[in-house]
């Protein structure tokens, strides 16, 4: 990851997102979710435009024949210049665990808890000057050891 000094949705999320219509069979939906090992799907109309996600929880609850049966429509998105900082508080005060990225309407990625306890886990916001590093979402303004400026996001080695 190259050194920055701000973070983005668009530079933590997943842009290889399974999308589903809403005439796709419970089963299939439940089917692609075990496959691929996600938790939810969004749901696109023929324009491709975000109508809902479907969810584990919908196909456990929630009874129909079909994705637009049992979808949650009214679906929490974000856009690609939103901070990871708002999207953790989003997640934890909304109790979900994905939030789809759209652009103009359209899925464009989707951000999920473990996209964000990945970052966490692997970059961290070092001082240049001093060595001093701490983790979060947010970029620190100066080095609470010396007072630099001089901060930048680093992506730990593997094993680190």
């Amino acid at each position: 990851m190259p050194a920055t000094l701000t973070l983005y949705a668009r530079d933590i999320m997943t842009t290889n997102v399974r999308t589903v219509e809403p005439s796709t069979s419970v089963e299939a939906a439940a089917r692609i979710m075990f496959e691929q090992s996600i938790s939810g799907i969004p749901v696109v109309d023929e324009q491709k435009r975000l109508i809902g996600v479907v969810s584990e929880f919908d196909v456990l609850a929630r009874g129909g024949d079909s994705v637009g049966d049992i979808m949650t429509r009214s679906v929490i998105t974000v856009g690609e210049d939103t901070d990871p900082e708002t999207v953790a508080r989003m997640l934890i005060e909304q109790q979900i665990r994905r939030l789809p990225v759209v652009r103009d309407g359209e899925v464009v990625g989707i951000i999920s808890r473990s996209d964000l306890v990945r970052l966490f886990a692997l970059t961290r916001w070092s001082c240049e000057a001093c060595g001093y590093y701490t983790r979060g979402f947010e970029r620190l303004t100066l080095c609470p050891k010396c007072g630099s400026e001089k901060i930048i996001l680093e992506r730990e080695p593997p094993g680190m």
